[in-house]
């Protein structure tokens, strides 16, 4: 995460088997994930799951995973055109390139997960995918978290924390009072 305070909430939110090991700030002077992860013990991972996407930061994940890994690709928003140019500084020739020498010495298998994109394609998944959360929320294994709790006339305000990064988790837009 990148303030103490996601860091916190996400941490509160762990659930299951394995739960929170650390907490990693990507945003504190001189972080380094494969030294965090290693400091811990831990020999390696099983699954990445990466939201942000990027040379640097697939280099540095495939490091830590273990042999016969899954690397899940679930957002780029490293990418310099992703969220309408938003991409905070992204390398141009570099945003979306994965080092395939990494993926072939872990044996690894790299997932693109675009869940958006795969319910617009085959519309029949998502039902699947709801009852299957829904299962997981009864069972204890997520919580759900929403930061922000806008009427639908705060509509703009709502878009804009979401744009500005204030909202941690989601965020409620009540259609009626």
């Amino acid at each position: 995460g990148g303030s103490a305070e996601k860091l916190e909430i996400a941490s509160d939110q762990a659930r299951g088997e394995g739960q929170v090991k650390g907490v990693f700030n990507y945003n504190e002077e001189g972080a380094n994930i494969v030294h965090f992860v290693k400091s811990l013990g831990i020999k390696g991972v099983d699954v990445i799951y990466d939201t942000v996407g990027g040379n640097k930061n697939a280099k540095d994940l495939l490091r830590l995973i273990k042999f016969g890994g899954r690397f899940l690709v679930i957002g780029w928003t490293s990418t310099p055109l992703a969220g309408g140019g938003r991409g905070a500084g992204a390398d141009h020739a570099t945003a979306n390139s994965v080092p395939t020498n990494l993926i072939m010495m872990k044996g690894a298998q790299v997932i693109g997960c675009p869940v958006a994109i795969h319910t617009r394609l085959n519309p029949a998944i998502r039902k699947q995918r709801l009852q299957t959360i829904d299962e997981w929320v009864k069972q204890d294994l997520i919580k759900p978290y929403s930061s922000h709790n806008f009427a639908f006339n705060q509509f703009r305000e709502a878009l804009l924390a979401k744009w500005n990064r204030s909202i941690t988790g989601n965020c409620i837009l009540r259609c009626q009072d």
